[in-house]
Protein backbone atom coordinates (compact mmCIF):
# COMPACT_ATOMS: atom_id res chain seq x y z
CA UNK A 1 0.00 0.00 0.00
CA UNK A 2 1.27 3.48 -0.88
CA UNK A 3 2.29 5.76 1.91
CA UNK A 4 -0.05 8.75 2.37
CA UNK A 5 2.52 11.27 1.07
CA UNK A 6 2.84 9.36 -2.26
CA UNK A 7 -0.91 9.03 -2.51
CA UNK A 8 -1.33 12.81 -2.12
CA UNK A 9 1.31 13.44 -4.83
CA UNK A 10 -0.50 11.14 -7.28
CA UNK A 11 -3.84 12.85 -6.57
CA UNK A 12 -2.36 16.34 -7.16
CA UNK A 13 -0.36 15.51 -10.33
CA UNK A 14 -2.96 13.36 -12.14
CA UNK A 15 -5.35 16.29 -12.87
CA UNK A 16 -2.37 18.39 -14.02
CA UNK A 17 -1.43 15.72 -16.55
CA UNK A 18 -4.86 16.08 -18.13
CA UNK A 19 -4.73 19.91 -18.22
CA UNK A 20 -1.07 20.37 -19.13
CA UNK A 21 0.12 18.11 -21.97
CA UNK A 22 3.78 18.50 -20.94
CA UNK A 23 3.10 16.32 -17.88
CA UNK A 24 1.85 13.50 -20.08
CA UNK A 25 4.55 13.88 -22.76
CA UNK A 26 7.96 14.13 -21.07
CA UNK A 27 9.82 15.26 -24.21
CA UNK A 28 7.29 18.05 -24.83
CA UNK A 29 5.83 15.93 -27.63
CA UNK A 30 8.71 16.25 -30.06
CA UNK A 31 8.41 14.95 -33.59
CA UNK A 32 11.40 14.08 -35.74
CA UNK A 33 12.25 15.12 -39.28
CA UNK A 34 14.83 13.45 -41.52
CA UNK A 35 15.03 14.88 -45.04
CA UNK A 36 17.61 14.80 -47.83
CA UNK A 37 17.21 17.80 -50.14
CA UNK A 38 19.40 20.04 -52.32
CA UNK A 39 20.37 23.70 -52.35
CA UNK A 40 21.18 25.51 -55.60
CA UNK A 41 23.83 28.20 -55.16
CA UNK A 42 24.64 30.53 -58.08
CA UNK A 43 26.58 33.80 -57.98
CA UNK A 44 26.83 34.45 -61.72
CA UNK A 45 24.25 34.93 -64.49
CA UNK A 46 21.93 33.75 -65.89
CA UNK A 47 20.10 33.08 -62.59
CA UNK A 48 22.15 34.26 -59.60
CA UNK A 49 20.73 33.72 -56.12
CA UNK A 50 23.49 35.23 -54.03
CA UNK A 51 25.31 38.55 -54.14
CA UNK A 52 28.45 39.90 -52.47
CA UNK A 53 27.36 43.22 -50.95
CA UNK A 54 30.74 44.14 -49.44
CA UNK A 55 34.16 43.07 -50.71
CA UNK A 56 37.40 44.31 -49.04
CA UNK A 57 40.31 45.45 -51.18
CA UNK A 58 42.10 42.44 -52.75
CA UNK A 59 43.88 40.29 -51.82
CA UNK A 60 41.89 40.37 -48.55
CA UNK A 61 38.66 38.44 -48.27
CA UNK A 62 38.24 38.84 -44.49
CA UNK A 63 35.12 40.91 -43.84
CA UNK A 64 33.35 40.17 -47.12
CA UNK A 65 29.56 39.97 -46.79
CA UNK A 66 27.17 38.15 -49.11
CA UNK A 67 23.40 37.75 -49.09
CA UNK A 68 21.62 34.68 -50.41
CA UNK A 69 18.32 33.29 -51.53
CA UNK A 70 19.38 29.76 -52.47
CA UNK A 71 16.72 27.52 -53.96
CA UNK A 72 15.71 24.39 -52.01
CA UNK A 73 15.10 21.52 -54.46
CA UNK A 74 14.16 17.85 -54.46
CA UNK A 75 17.02 16.91 -56.85
CA UNK A 76 20.45 18.36 -57.81
CA UNK A 77 19.31 19.94 -61.10
CA UNK A 78 18.05 23.46 -61.81
CA UNK A 79 14.74 22.12 -63.18
CA UNK A 80 13.90 20.11 -60.02
CA UNK A 81 10.79 20.83 -57.91
CA UNK A 82 11.23 23.92 -55.72
CA UNK A 83 10.50 23.13 -52.06
CA UNK A 84 11.58 26.46 -50.56
CA UNK A 85 14.49 28.84 -50.11
CA UNK A 86 17.51 29.37 -47.87
CA UNK A 87 17.50 33.12 -47.24
CA UNK A 88 20.23 34.80 -45.23
CA UNK A 89 23.76 36.10 -45.03
CA UNK A 90 27.40 34.95 -45.15
CA UNK A 91 30.29 36.79 -43.53
CA UNK A 92 33.94 35.93 -44.21
CA UNK A 93 35.03 35.85 -40.57
CA UNK A 94 38.01 33.48 -40.78
CA UNK A 95 41.46 35.07 -41.19
CA UNK A 96 43.31 31.78 -41.69
CA UNK A 97 41.06 29.90 -44.14
CA UNK A 98 38.20 30.46 -46.54
CA UNK A 99 35.27 29.74 -44.24
CA UNK A 100 32.09 31.76 -44.12
CA UNK A 101 29.91 32.28 -41.05
CA UNK A 102 26.40 31.60 -42.37
CA UNK A 103 22.99 32.35 -40.90
CA UNK A 104 19.77 31.75 -42.80
CA UNK A 105 16.11 30.86 -42.64
CA UNK A 106 15.16 27.71 -44.51
CA UNK A 107 11.66 28.69 -45.67
CA UNK A 108 9.52 25.80 -46.93
CA UNK A 109 6.86 26.11 -49.59
CA UNK A 110 4.46 23.63 -51.13
CA UNK A 111 2.78 20.62 -49.63
CA UNK A 112 4.24 19.30 -46.38
CA UNK A 113 5.72 22.23 -44.41
CA UNK A 114 4.34 25.21 -46.36
CA UNK A 115 5.29 28.50 -44.64
CA UNK A 116 7.28 26.79 -41.88
CA UNK A 117 10.92 27.72 -41.29
CA UNK A 118 14.11 26.35 -39.79
CA UNK A 119 16.64 28.86 -38.43
CA UNK A 120 20.10 27.61 -39.42
CA UNK A 121 23.64 28.80 -38.62
CA UNK A 122 27.19 27.57 -38.88
CA UNK A 123 30.26 27.51 -41.08
CA UNK A 124 30.09 27.15 -44.85
CA UNK A 125 33.16 26.03 -46.76
CA UNK A 126 33.82 24.84 -50.27
CA UNK A 127 33.54 21.18 -49.27
CA UNK A 128 31.39 19.46 -46.65
CA UNK A 129 30.28 20.48 -43.20
CA UNK A 130 27.48 20.73 -40.67
CA UNK A 131 25.13 23.53 -39.65
CA UNK A 132 23.10 23.84 -36.45
CA UNK A 133 19.32 24.14 -36.48
CA UNK A 134 18.64 26.59 -33.66
CA UNK A 135 14.91 27.17 -34.04
CA UNK A 136 11.86 26.87 -36.22
CA UNK A 137 8.38 28.22 -36.83
CA UNK A 138 5.02 26.95 -38.03
CA UNK A 139 4.81 23.19 -38.21
CA UNK A 140 8.53 23.04 -37.26
CA UNK A 141 8.16 25.14 -34.09
CA UNK A 142 11.05 25.09 -31.62
CA UNK A 143 13.19 22.89 -33.89
CA UNK A 144 16.71 21.84 -32.92
CA UNK A 145 19.11 19.59 -34.76
CA UNK A 146 21.72 19.57 -37.50
CA UNK A 147 22.07 19.76 -41.26
CA UNK A 148 24.99 17.93 -42.85
CA UNK A 149 25.92 19.42 -46.21
CA UNK A 150 28.25 18.68 -49.11
CA UNK A 151 28.65 19.62 -52.76
CA UNK A 152 27.34 16.93 -55.10
CA UNK A 153 27.26 18.69 -58.48
CA UNK A 154 28.63 21.92 -59.96
CA UNK A 155 29.27 23.79 -63.17
CA UNK A 156 30.76 27.16 -64.14
CA UNK A 157 27.60 28.96 -63.01
CA UNK A 158 26.08 26.95 -60.13
CA UNK A 159 26.68 24.52 -57.27
CA UNK A 160 24.34 21.95 -55.81
CA UNK A 161 24.74 21.13 -52.15
CA UNK A 162 23.07 18.02 -50.71
CA UNK A 163 21.64 18.71 -47.27
CA UNK A 164 20.65 16.03 -44.79
CA UNK A 165 18.28 17.57 -42.24
CA UNK A 166 17.85 15.88 -38.88
CA UNK A 167 15.80 17.75 -36.28
CA UNK A 168 13.33 17.46 -33.45
CA UNK A 169 10.46 19.93 -33.30
CA UNK A 170 7.39 20.55 -31.18
CA UNK A 171 4.35 18.72 -32.47
CA UNK A 172 1.51 20.92 -33.65
CA UNK A 173 -1.04 18.39 -32.39
CA UNK A 174 -1.52 20.35 -29.14
CA UNK A 175 -2.06 23.75 -30.77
Amino acid sequence: MARPSHFLTIILISPLAMVCPSFSCPDTCKDEINLSLYLRQASTPPNPNQEVIYQPEPPKTFGAVAIMDWTLLDAPVATAKVLGHAQGVHVMSDLARVLWYTSFNLVFQGDRFNGSTLQVMGVTSTAAGEWAIVGGTGQLAMASGTIKHQYVAWSDVEYFRKIDIHALYTSNSMN
